[in-house]
């Protein structure tokens, strides 16, 4: 039977609104302003993926080209020390000084960017959200509770907008959990209240959460990559989340694959192994990759995807890569 394959969140700029909607990133238009424009990036982002014939699909993150990195200086609370730098890649992420209690009077823009793409496209049924703690990774402040807490509610009300907006399946982005527990420098303990606090808004939907181990400038944010780290979390989750979405692309992670068959049933389990840090690969290596993956993960309750989003793909290889893992999957 054929594999279902989806994808992570991010898409390729469309090169046709690419200058329009850098003004738009720069701030010179606001939310409301860009509404047309914005439309018309999603409606192509959300075609071409539709053309690459996946079984699921996302809205493109038109709104967020940089994943999270737009989303400080939108919030109340904060004093910029130094702005998000893109060209500087992992040097250049912004830094920011916890100033008061930390609100979102505008949103995260995921919510509203929901709200534009499912207007347009009523297949789109998934939509993302990076969870507290990844949100947070660049404020200074010698309390990180104090601003958590603020996190988790900015995050539960953007979840709860969608959901009141016909959201039929939440996906929780947390690089940062995974980077924790990869490198040592967090528990399962610490870790578990920040990633289910935040679901509580997604009751009644399909709840998911994506584990990676960071994406800037195409290069992960340590050098050690594993799954067996994240194991502990994914068991803790059993009945708290319906599927997980875990990076498989690195070797290392590869090499913990057959640790899948230790996610609990209750878990759909969704492989991210089209890397988008690389050239793309081929179909028969993607075939190859996905009938290993079978012998681990029941058919039923395996889905593939790219390792992470597509937005810092070159467009051509994003379409490439997308269409080898279809024809990948639909392989008998």
């Amino acid at each position: 039977m054929p594999i279902r394959t989806t994808v992570v969140g991010s898409w390729p700029i469309p090169f046709g609104q690419r200058l329009e909607l850098k003004r738009y990133y720069a701030g010179e238009y606001g939310d409301e302003e860009a509404d047309g424009l914005l439309q018309a990036a999603a409606r192509i982002a959300m075609d071409e993926q539709l053309a690459c014939g996946l079984d699921q699909i996302m809205g493109g993150e038109v709104f967020a080209p940089d994943f999270l990195h737009h989303i400080p200086p939108r919030l109340a609370g904060l004093r910029t020390v130094r702005p998000r730098e893109t060209a500087k890649g992992q040097q250049g992420v912004g830094v920011y000084a916890v100033a008061g209690k930390v609100t979102a009077p505008r949103g995260t823009g995921h919510a509203k960017a929901w709200r534009r793409e499912r207007a347009i496209e009523p297949s789109l049924d998934k939509a993302s959200v990076p969870s507290p703690l990844t949100i947070g990774g660049g404020f200074q402040s010698g309390d990180s509770s104090a601003y958590l807490g603020d996190l988790i509610a900015v995050v539960q009300d953007e979840i709860a907008d969608m959901v009141a907006a016909g959201l039929g399946e939440l996906q929780l982005d947390a690089p940062a959990e995974a980077i924790g527990l990869v490198s040592g420098a967090r528990s399962v303990e610490e870790l578990l209240p920040l990633v289910v606090e935040p679901l509580a808004a997604a009751g009644g939907i399909r709840r998911t959460i994506h584990f990676c181990l960071g994406d800037i400038a195409r290069k992960p944010s340590i050098e050690v990559q594993n799954l067996r780290a994240l194991l502990p979390l994914i068991q803790a989750l059993d009945g708290q989340i319906e599927r997980v979405h875990v990076e498989c692309s690195y070797s290392g992670q590869w090499e913990d694959r057959a640790l899948l068959a230790e996610v609990p049933e209750s878990i759909e389990v969704i492989a991210g192994i089209a890397d988008v840090k690389s050239k793309p690969a081929g179909v028969t290596a993607l075939r190859e990759k996905i009938e290993a993956l079978r012998g681990v993960v029941a058919d039923e309750r395996l889905l593939v995807s790219s390792s992470c989003g597509c937005g810092r793909v070159p467009h051509d290889e994003a379409i490439r890569l997308m269409r080898n893992l279809v024809k990948a999957a639909q392989a008998e």
